[in-house]
């Protein structure tokens, strides 16, 4: 028995004959995942859904910066910046603007094809899950993401290119970086993992000649490792050509910019802007007029939102180091100017009792347990007080005071006429370093229009060959986008827009977290979207693995938001957008 299992172990080392090497990967799902996704989509949907997860979209998005140049004027002068490989295939198949997104280029790629190892002669190299991901979206492949190779290997060489998946329930490779297939090394560490290693014979990605001798792949240092010759997926590379002219863009998130649609002039905030694509999007939109804030949770992030709108030559953009979930300010200290920070630190200095304090986490809208913590009428001063009232949490964690009725009508006066006198914003200094402008909050009802944008478990990001989420993490997740989406309520002004998108399948993330926010913000009216894409939401309720069940979408509600199912015809990534517009306390 022992023999046995060592001799399959030498021959998966090996790898697979060269006649049955394709790229055909089975997608598999944490189980009550997986049994929770049925419930909701169908099995045989589901199904469909994890196929085209497992495959890169063969469209590619551009979004034209339309204060440079325009999409005319690009698709004149992009082909003959692309290499002679790239520019063969796009006369093949021509780019197009996109009818309903005058701001986007479309560049058709194609696949899967059927490719002939033949000419490898049996040479093989296993890279890593992501840099496989990363290939299938037009990258070569780079030093780092190599794991394992062939014996013999010489720069110049043809090699089949496979891509190494992780051995189930583990961060582990069957391979330790730097194996020789085929070598005794090999087979004694895949006998060693009782043969889990995975079926490699489905994972061959292309054909690409090696830019280095074996004995070089492992080296410390980076670059190309591998040119990719032969595709499965074949779409041009458009990235580091014609900077600032246009940027590589996920369509669906281009469409929930234009479907937010704010206009010139107007105050904007991106709730969770890293790293910057819809907030640049937004301000285009606007033409560069008006204001766009960007909140993310670290410098570093917020520094890159900046870079991109620096690098797109707009002005209105101001990024902020701020955690979305206490952002909304309640207490008089709150009207202070914005601090730049030396450091991520949240202050060195001593401080007066209440001044930068967070808001209450009841504020934000929900408690631990998902339910809702506030009063329903989505940003009057009572809701600010009974949240206050609830004990809230400085920023270093300290009890704070109750904010009195008095002194909230009185902070929402002093921000009503800020707001009249042009003074709601100061703008956001940056330091040499790099390091952004750390902002206390704003007021409620700043905003004309807010984009929640949420973190999210990104079960519609494509390809995608592993999915390793469990309830807990998808219910938590859900939770935490609801604490952002009491934030959003509060800020955007009565009769400003509000979009929420993901880019997850998950319907907890995506319509029930719709109907969490209908039923905890009345005031709150679901409407319709300009452009439509996608397909209506999912309606009903979904039963859980406790025994509860959970409440999607009414018909006429689901008519009203985008579910992008990515193995529709669009082809696009799994997402999600519902807008919502903030109507007049007590308006009908």
């Amino acid at each position: 028995m022992e023999a046995h299992r060592a001799a399959l172990a030498a021959a998966a080392a090996a790898g697979p004959p060269l006649e049955g090497r394709t790229y055909a990967p089975e997608i598999s799902w944490e189980p009550e995942v997986q049994a929770y996704l049925e419930a909701a989509l169908g099995a045989e949907q589901l199904r469909r859904i994890s196929a085209a997860l497992a495959r890169p979209p063969l469209a590619t998005c551009l979004r034209v910066n339309t204060l440079r140049t325009t999409p005319q004027e690009l698709l004149r002068r992009l082909p003959d910046s692309l290499t002679p490989e790239d520019r063969a295939l796009v006369h093949q198949r021509p780019l197009y603007v996109h009818p309903q997104l005058p701001d986007a280029i479309i560049v058709p790629g194609s696949g899967p094809h059927e490719i002939d190892y033949s000419r490898t002669e049996g040479r093989e190299v296993i890279i890593g899950r992501k840099a496989g991901e990363a290939v299938m979206r037009g990258a070569h492949v780079f030093v780092p993401g190599t794991l394992a190779v062939s014996a013999g290997i010489m720069q110049g060489d043809s090699v089949a290119v496979s891509v190494g998946l992780e051995l189930p329930g583990s961060e582990r490779y069957p391979f330790t970086r730097g194996t020789v297939l085929g070598s005794e090394h090999a087979a004694k560490q895949l006998e060693a993992n009782g043969g889990a290693a995975q079926d490699r014979s489905k994972l061959f990605i292309g054909i690409g000649r090696a830019e280095l001798n074996r004995t070089e792949f492992f080296q410390d240092r980076g670059g190309i490792a591998i040119t990719m010759q032969e595709r499965v997926f074949r779409t041009p590379g458009c990235g580091d050509i014609l900077p600032g002219e246009f940027m590589l863009q996920n369509l669906c998130s281009l469409v929930a910019a234009h479907v937010l649609a704010p206009t010139p002039g107007s105050r904007v905030l991106d709730m969770c802007a890293a790293p910057g694509g819809k907030t640049t999007a937004l301000a285009q939109l606007m033409g560069n007029q008006g204001e766009v804030v960007a909140f993310d949770r670290s410098h570093a992030k917020a520094a890159e939102v900046r870079r991109l709108a620096e690098s797109f030559g707009l002005t209105c953009v101001k990024a902020y180091r701020m955690d979305a979930t206490k952002s909304v300010l309640l207490e008089p200290e709150v009207l202070l100017e914005p601090e730049v920070q030396a450091d991520a630190a949240e202050g060195s200095h001593s401080q007066q009792p209440g001044a930068g304090q967070a808001p209450a986490e009841a504020a934000q809208g929900a408690q631990p347990n998902g339910t809702a913590a506030s009063a329903a009428d989505g940003g009057s001063s009572s809701s600010y007080a009974a949240a206050a009232a609830g004990g809230s949490r400085g920023r270093r964690g300290g009890p704070t005071q109750p904010v009195s009725e008095a002194t909230l009508k009185r902070l929402e006066r002093i921000a009503a006429a800020r707001r009249a006198r042009g003074l709601e914003a100061p703008p956001s200094a940056h330091t040499p370093e790099g390091k952004e402008a750390v902002t206390k909050g704003f007021p409620p009802n700043s905003f004309d229009f807010v984009l929640c944008d949420a973190p999210c478990t990104a079960l519609g990001l494509r390809p995608r060959l592993v999915h390793r989420q469990t309830m807990r993490e998808l219910e938590q997740t859900a939770i935490y986008q609801r604490r952002i989406l009491a934030s959003a309520v509060q800020l955007v002004r009565p009769g400003g827009a509000l979009v929420f998108s993901t880019c997850s399948i998950n319907p907890g993330e995506n319509e029930a977290n719709v109907r969490w926010l209908l039923d905890t913000y009345p005031h709150m009216q679901l409407v319709q979207q300009v452009p439509r894409l996608g397909q209506p939401g999912l309606t009903g309720a979904i039963p859980l693995p406790d025994g509860t069940t959970q409440q999607l979408l009414t018909e006429e509600e689901a008519a009203l938001v985008q579910r992008f199912d990515p193995s529709a015809e669009l082809d696009t990534i799994g997402f999600f957008i519902a807008k919502f517009v903030k109507r007049p306390e007590g308006g009908s």
